[in-house]
């Protein structure tokens, strides 16, 4: 897989969390793009859409939430997956999941660190992108 196969745009609000995500997925050899907003997505999405979105649910706004909707429903990054990552547990993902499970989006893809770990997250990160 060579480097324009491994981009990851890591979406949320600017905290110690996005900034460990972002850091641990360059140390794995991801190239990292950080965004909060839709200016700052389409920019990064010039050079060339990434290959997988992360939401950082968190401590997410509704900014952030109505940014991933956005990208969801943009017809030019249909192909990009997404990944909703909890940290803070898992009660906003089971929601998301709640409200999705009608409408499958086989893009969309949840997970909740309290059940996987850092290993699980680079694992289901290299899932997304597979």
């Amino acid at each position: 897989m060579g480097n324009g196969e491994r981009r990851i745009l890591v979406l949320g609000q600017s905290s110690a969390l996005v900034e460990g995500v972002s850091d641990l997925l360059q140390l794995d050899g991801y190239e990292v793009d950080r965004s909060s907003s839709w200016t700052e997505t389409e920019y990064t999405a010039e050079r060339s859409l990434p290959n997988l979105v992360i939401v950082d649910m968190s401590e997410a706004t509704p900014d952030t939430y109505r940014l991933s909707e956005r990208i969801r429903n943009s017809p030019s990054w249909s192909q990009v997956p997404l990944l909703f990552v909890s940290f803070s547990g898992d009660d906003r993902l089971r929601e998301l999941q709640r409200r999705n499970r009608h409408s499958y989006d086989g893009r969309l893809h949840y997970y909740a660190h309290t059940l996987l770990g850092v290993n699980g997250l680079l694992d289901k990160v290299q899932d997304c992108m597979s």
